[in-house]
């Protein structure tokens, strides 16, 4: 078994051949290239493969033909074929593969983990099977070899010799008369049952079998008797130091007499539990591979649905903006429905991305002081709108009395509540949505926890359900002619993100047709000497930079650095709406030549642009003496980026799709100088897979 494994690779395109020698680099593996279905055949003759990873489409012979020419052949007839084709993904190709004798169907572009997973399947299954065979056939020459030096020591020997040899053999053996009764078992039986070998002589062997494999092999006797032929079968026999069933490979022979009538039955045993117990490993590892890659093909076709839903909307939409037929009112109209399918298709996005952080195992999130009534009316506010538009009352509540600012993370916060709500309104039809918020002081040293339960009037959710509820990819209804669109990642996303600020997402109730009860609970951190309240009611009275947010950059010359046209335009705009003098540069060395001849008082720096990056231009201009603040604009939104881009001496970081109010907040706060407060506490928190948490506080 220490010998290379053969993989025979096909594929009439060399680079073809390339890509699969570059994804399976497992030194235990020989790879023998084909460049045709006849080369393949030729390979077939002078090897044996464990898999063979076959191209479809080949002139002269293509898959097809290939792997029928190869199942016809008795050697070759069982090597799995797994096909690879870019072209044909319809039932009836599929189909046709599998007729052939295909094992498995990978599209092109594939996997590369998972070809490289399902290859090792089949490379593993290989080996057991070799191993398998050969272990068989130690065994047959074994029981060959023994069994004439048996007859040997019996005839010439006697019975004692015959005891003796079968003493020293490390298997069990016994023999059994022509009505099953045992009436010789060697010493390895004795040791092996221990105190079941007294009865053992004499007597039937049923009692030492387990039950579930008494029936199995009690035909094999009863065939055998019959037939007078031996026979083989795998079986559990009791041990008799802890009454453990442990499998074991059972031969049963006939012993002939001179006149050829069977007289006695020899009966080898041979334990082979651990490769048992290997092989049920495998299969179920299989099962559970089958399960997940039918779950991933879901997820997949939803994603697929999901996001091609707004981006088409989105095309359409734009396309009657084109039209010059086209009156202003609808324009408004259409307007409105482009940003609101941008809104949804961003959303699908960053919870892909932010489901992707979380299982690549670290997600990073900054702890603050925030203000908790704020936040949840901001959220009720933008709820309500939904709730109003299916006729549902939404409806907020504080309970008890809560701290009015908690230690905590606002932004994902906001998008566990935003989630649970929206999933409250989404599946409720009529009747209304209770939000019910809450204090839980810290008991006992531990923390205090904001709670947020939110009940609603949906069908509610069975055992079943509440149980795959919180699994990523995973939805209710899994069917194309499913209700309520969706990701999936919704609900397991905000369990992962509730963990993170320390608490946690339940089901409190469910009942058929009678809606969720669920609750979220986030920890707040020390809120001694912190005001706390009874009413989500705000302070209404507007303060001074909210007056004079009109028109708050007037007088501010600012350079934006972008190579997107599109960009360019909505960018500035936005901008000059808030009164600033914008100046623009197709890339990084255009605009360090701009910022260096013109007194600027900010610039917005794109960091992914041709001829000279963002993070080039910087050091370019820090390099020449230039002070003035730099924004990187950025569509890579992960915090690790955030952090990378402050560490390279970027004066803030703003990630794309850019959001009106917060571009205007951000400069605002850089262009007046404004800072976060001394005394405020940060923590980043590093969410691992394995549930644990570590913490750096910073000042």
């Amino acid at each position: 078994m220490n010998e290379k494994i053969n993989i025979l690779l096909v594929d009439d395109r060399p680079e073809g051949l390339v890509t699969l020698e570059a994804v399976l680099t497992d030194p235990e593996y020989r790879l023998v290239k084909a460049g045709s279905g006849l080369e393949a055949l030729s390979q077939v003759l002078n090897h044996d493969f464990a898999v063979i990873l076959m191209d479809v489409q080949m002139p002269a012979m293509d898959g097809f033909e290939t792997a029928a020419m190869i199942k016809r052949r008795e050697k070759s007839k069982y090597i799995p074929i797994v096909f690879l084709t870019a072209i044909n993904k319809d039932d009836h190709f599929v189909s046709r593969g599998y007729s052939v004798g295909a094992v498995d169907y990978v599209f092109k572009p594939f996997d590369s983990y998972a070809l490289q997973s399902k290859v090792a399947v089949f490379v593993d299954l290989y080996k057991k099977e070799k191993q398998i065979k050969e272990q068989a056939e130690v065994l047959r020459d074994i029981e060959r070899r023994e069994r004439l030096r048996l007859i040997s020591e019996l005839e010439n020997e006697g019975r004692k010799r015959y005891q003796n040899l079968a003493d020293a053999i490390p298997q069990i053996v016994f023999r059994l008369n022509n009505s099953g009764a045992i009436e010789y078992a060697n010493q390895h039986w004795q040791v092996y049952s221990g105190n079941l070998a007294k009865g053992s002589i004499n007597g039937g062997w049923e009692r030492f079998i387990h039950s579930e494999d008494i029936a199995r092999i009690k035909k094999n006797w009863e065939v055998a008797l019959q037939s007078q032929v031996g026979f083989e079968a795998e079986c559990r026999f009791r041990r008799g130091q802890d009454g453990e069933f442990r499998w074991h490979l059972l031969r049963v022979a006939p012993e002939f007499s001179a006149i050829s009538e069977v007289q006695t039955w020899i009966g080898f045993a041979t334990e082979i539990h651990e490769h048992k117990l290997v092989q049920q490993e495998l299969l179920k590892a299989k099962k559970i591979a089958e399960v997940a890659n039918e779950t991933k093909s879901r997820f997949l076709a939803n994603m697929s649905h999901e996001i091609r839903t707004p981006l088409g909307a989105i095309l359409g939409f734009s396309e009657l903006l084109l039209d010059k037929e086209t009156d202003a009112a609808t324009k408004s109209k259409t307007v409105s429905a482009i940003r609101r399918n941008g809104i949804l298709l961003s959303k699908v996005i960053d919870e892909i991305l932010d489901l992707s952080k979380v299982e690549a195992g670290k997600l990073d999130i900054e702890i603050t002081q925030i203000g908790v009534i704020e936040l949840l009316n901001d959220i009720n506010v933008s709820m309500d709108l939904l709730a109003k538009s299916k006729k549902l009352n939404l409806k907020f509540n504080i309970e008890k009395q809560i701290p009015t600012r908690i230690f905590s993370n606002a932004v994902r916060l906001q998008q566990i509540v935003v989630n649970v709500i929206g999933n409250a309104i989404k599946f409720s039809s009529e009747g209304r949505v209770d939000v019910g918020i809450s204090f839980e002081p810290a008991i006992a040293g531990g923390p205090g926890f904001l709670c947020i339960g939110v009940q609603d009037s949906g069908p509610g959710l069975n055992s079943e359900q509440i149980k795959n509820l919180f699994q990523p990819f995973v939805q209710v209804d899994s069917s194309l002619t499913r209700e309520h669109g969706g990701t999936g990642l919704g609900l397991a996303l905000s369990k992962k993100l509730a963990v993170a600020l320390g608490g946690d997402i339940t089901v409190k109730t469910s009942k058929p047709r009678k809606g969720c009860h669920f609750i979220i609970r986030v920890a707040t951190g020390d809120v001694e000497g912190i005001e706390f309240t009874e009413s989500l009611q705000g302070d209404e009275k507007m303060s001074e930079d909210q007056s004079s947010e009109k028109k708050s950059l007037a007088g501010f010359k600012l350079l934006l650095v972008e190579d997107s046209p599109d960009n360019q335009v909505f960018v500035s705009r936005f901008l000059e709406m808030e009164g600033a003098q914008v100046d623009i540069a197709d890339n990084g060395r255009i605009g360090v030549d701009k910022a260096l001849k013109k007194n600027y008082d900010l610039v917005l720096m794109d960091i992914q642009m041709p001829e000279l990056d963002g993070y080039g231009a910087l050091k370019k201009l820090r390099s020449l003496g230039f002070e003035k603040p730099v924004v990187a604009l950025t569509a890579h939104g992960l915090l690790e980026e955030r952090n990378r881009c402050l560490d390279l001496g970027f004066s803030g970081h703003l990630p794309k799709p850019v959001n009106r109010l917060g571009l205007i907040q951000e400069v605002r706060n850089i262009v007046f100088r404004k800072s976060i407060a001394p005394q405020t506490k940060v923590q980043n928190i590093c969410v691992h897979n394995d549930g644990e948490m570590q913490q750096e506080l910073e000042t």
